[in-house]
């Protein structure tokens, strides 16, 4: 069974991606979580484009184009690099699916070599917006959004 993993977010904006001749096939959401600002890649149009301001909670995986281990424990974001802890893995057949914590936020992480949980991660790429939906009342207090 893969887990799933979501994370109380506050949606700060959401603006169209790919669009022609009036049709948006894609879009970017910006979010807050914990007080650091991400941009998450919606390529299913699942947000909302009236959600800016309102708490969902969200599924996020990495499009990783490089992923390499980390000597030292670090976790944050610099542009499309994103470093944080590998907080559990689950075998997927022939893959593993990490969750990856990154500031606080829990990421999917796919991949084909298995990390051991504890080790730090280097990710380049992108956030993906996989999933999500309202968050339940007992999610706001421990997110800081009461």
């Amino acid at each position: 069974m893969e887990p799933m993993v979501f994370n109380v977010v506050r949606v700060v904006g959401v603006e169209p991606g790919a669009e022609l001749d009036g049709t948006v096939y894609d879009q970017w959401v910006q979010i807050d979580h914990s007080g650091s600002r991400f941009s998450v890649f919606d390529h299913m149009l699942i947000m909302p484009e009236h959600s800016a301001g309102e708490l969902h909670e969200v599924k996020l995986s990495f499009m990783a184009t490089a992923v390499t281990p980390e000597r030292v424990a670090h976790s944050g974001v610099a542009g499309n690099v994103f470093s944080g802890e590998v907080v559990n893995v689950l075998e997927n057949g022939d893959s593993f699916n990490h969750i990856i914590d990154v500031n606080g936020l829990k990421v999917h992480l796919l991949e084909d070599e298995k990390h051991p949980v504890g080790q730090y991660l280097e990710i380049r790429g992108r956030l993906d917006l996989d999933d999500m939906h309202y968050p339940s009342a007992e999610a706001w207090e421990p997110a800081g959004f009461d």
